[in-house]
């Protein structure tokens, strides 16, 4: 007898043995049950368990169920995975009740929609149950293996985070929370790690403290503070942010935005946020070498970004807005022919006050700037409202818009009591014009390039010269030596200087083309009028002016000097009348009267050009 009882517990015990290293299918009907009831409990969300289910008892008791569908009441977050598992608390086992004390998702697809309506979630799920059960509740260890996480916004895609690896630690609700994750986002490679110190107390709308920490190759962000839970959750603490690039970082979530600078960005902050917007107090940064100070508030709604606030700085380098502008020339002379980068501003609104010390856009240096960066349905507007540079004060607005065209561009400026010696010499390395100047230019266009975009301008253009200098044209000496060496002038006219006393010029611009509409000047001892064109689509002049003397007592006719200005505008040529020296010079007149002898051709006598 006790032999017989000796193989029959052997036996039993190879059976057990064998149970417990052999996962076996089971009908799974109680245990799919079970698990849906504990994730509802733990999370607030409704799990349905639909494939096959297998248990193991060794090495700890675990089980598996494939083709796992997790959703919420209002259809706004979706989880299906391939297949869950779940290692199970043994001493509830042995009361015949499944507890799981960590669950593992794997081959995991998240669908989350992030619109702005009221939710009945996690939170409000739990924070309808009665805390004492919540708090005796044992949590259990969740992670995630090749996850795939769609983000949306109704029907507008948002962003998508692949290849994610995540682990949530919380073993209580009065116990801390501590989340790790790593994705790839834009081809990007992200790590998060978070930590919260009293989660039941956020549950119950409380506060509790909190940090994050996001590390990639574009950004690198840290919050510590205090969250607040309940329906009108919000953040309060600070925030640190550093990029090498916030145009890109930008870009690669879907924003491009008219920003003054593409520099490396390192920031900190007084933060607060809610779900609906975040702002900065206090805040400082820095920006491609200049340092700012102020406050921000970046705002969203049904997909769409809101940045509005103040900031001030002593050095605004504006050169990054034409970075990716080709100015070169071509062969030809004219404009680039290279299509302009193509920016999207329908996705943000902006709404930037910035005030300056310095502020730099090209070669020109400017003082004391007010300057606006606004962006709102589609259209991108850069204003300076005020600014003083090289004695005098300016004003300027730039828009643009995406058209079928290309670009839909609107520029205007004032300027008055402007030192020209000065501007032109700093912002075109030219001495040829001084004096006291002023103007205003109204200007608009459509194009994808350069090119296109000079041979559509048209507007209007006005200048103003007081008290002024015109270089390398001397058109007093030249009237006062042409009735005595009319043919040494040709040479003398490019020196020495012309004088002006006051000078104003209107130009209409149609198709590229800059036409004189009117033009009245005043010099001492002459009297000169110009008249002609500017191609500013082939950057061409041809100009003509016609001097004279002034102020002459005799009755005879004061003498006169026809000249041109042609040729490219960067090195135009001075091209004077030699027929009108010719006539004047008593040895060379009869040249033009002497009659040609038969079968004599007289050929016209050589213009004298210089370049």
């Amino acid at each position: 007898m006790a032999h017989k009882l000796k193989w029959l517990a052997a036996a039993a015990g190879l059976l057990i043995l064998f149970i417990a290293l052999a996962p076996w299918t089971i009908s799974g009907a109680a245990m799919r049950m079970q698990l849906s009831e504990q994730v509802t409990q733990m999370t607030g969300l409704t799990a349905e368990p639909a494939g096959r289910a297998t248990f193991a008892l060794l090495p700890r008791p675990r089980i598996k169920i494939e083709d796992v569908t997790i959703r919420d009441g209002d259809e706004r977050l979706l989880i299906k995975s391939a297949f869950l598992r779940g290692n199970l608390r043994l001493l509830p086992m042995l009361a015949g009740r499944m507890e799981v004390s960590s669950i593992a998702l794997a081959s995991t697809r998240i669908e989350l929609d992030l619109d702005d309506k009221p939710r009945t979630n996690t939170l409000a799920r739990a924070e309808r149950d009665a805390s004492q059960r919540l708090a005796a509740q044992r949590l259990a260890s969740l992670s995630l293996s090749d996850g795939t996480l769609h983000l949306r916004r109704g029907s507008e895609d948002i962003a998508t985070l692949t290849q994610i690896e995540a682990a949530l630690e919380w073993s209580g609700l009065s116990s801390p929370a501590g989340l790790r994750a790593r994705f790839i986002h834009a081809g990007e490679k992200v790590d998060v790690s978070a930590w919260l110190g009293q989660p039941n107390k956020v549950i119950r709308g409380e506060a509790s403290p909190i940090s994050l920490r996001i590390e990639a190759d574009a950004l690198r962000l840290n919050a510590d503070g205090i969250v607040t839970g309940g329906s009108a959750a919000n953040y309060d603490g600070k925030l640190s942010l550093s990029t090498d690039s916030m145009r890109r970082l930008l870009e690669r979530n879907g924003l491009e935005l008219p920003l003054p600078s593409d520099g490396a960005l390192t920031l900190s902050a007084d933060a607060q946020a809610t779900s609906r917007a975040l702002q900065l107090s206090d805040l400082q940064f820095k920006l491609d070498g200049s340092n700012y100070e102020g406050a921000l508030i970046l705002s969203g709604h049904q997909g769409r970004l809101a940045v509005m606030g103040t900031l001030a700085t002593r050095l605004l380098d504006l050169n990054a807005l034409l970075d990716d502008v080709d100015f070169a020339a071509e062969a030809d002379g004219r404009w680039s022919a290279a299509r302009l980068p193509r920016r999207n501003f329908t996705r943000a609104d902006i709404d930037l006050r910035i005030s300056a010390n310095r502020v730099q856009i090209g070669r020109v240096k400017l003082q004391d700037t007010g300057l606006s960066i606004q962006a709102a349905n589609g259209k991108a507007e850069v204003t300076i409202a005020e600014t003083r540079g090289y004695g005098g004060a300016m004003k300027a607005r730039l828009s643009a818009a995406r058209s079928e065209a290309g670009y839909d561009l609107r520029a205007s400026a004032a300027f008055a009591n402007l030192d020209s010696a000065a501007f032109f010499n700093e912002a075109l390395r030219s001495q040829r014009i001084s004096g006291t100047a002023s103007g205003d230019i109204a200007l608009a266009a459509e194009g994808a390039s350069l090119a296109q975009i000079t041979r559509s301008l048209r507007g209007t253009a006005q200048f103003q010269l007081s008290n002024g200098d015109v270089n390398g044209l001397d058109l007093e000496q030249a009237l006062r030596r042409l009735e005595k060496r009319p043919l040494s002038i040709a040479s003398e006219v490019r020196t020495g200087r012309t004088s002006i006393s006051s000078a104003r010029v209107e130009f209409e611009i149609v198709d590229g083309l800059a036409t004189i509409r009117n033009f009245a000047a005043k010099a001492p001892g002459i009297e000169f009028d110009v008249a002609g064109s500017v191609s500013i689509a082939r950057r061409l002049l041809d100009l003509s002016i016609r001097a004279s003397q002034a102020g002459r007592e005799s009755a005879e006719q004061a003498p006169q000097l026809s000249l041109g200005l042609k040729g490219n505008w960067d090195d135009p040529g001075l091209v004077i009348d030699a027929r009108s020296l010719i006539r004047r010079s008593q040895a060379a007149a009869p040249l033009l009267r002497a009659p040609a002898k038969t079968g004599e051709k007289i050929s016209e006598p050589p213009s004298s050009a210089a370049q």
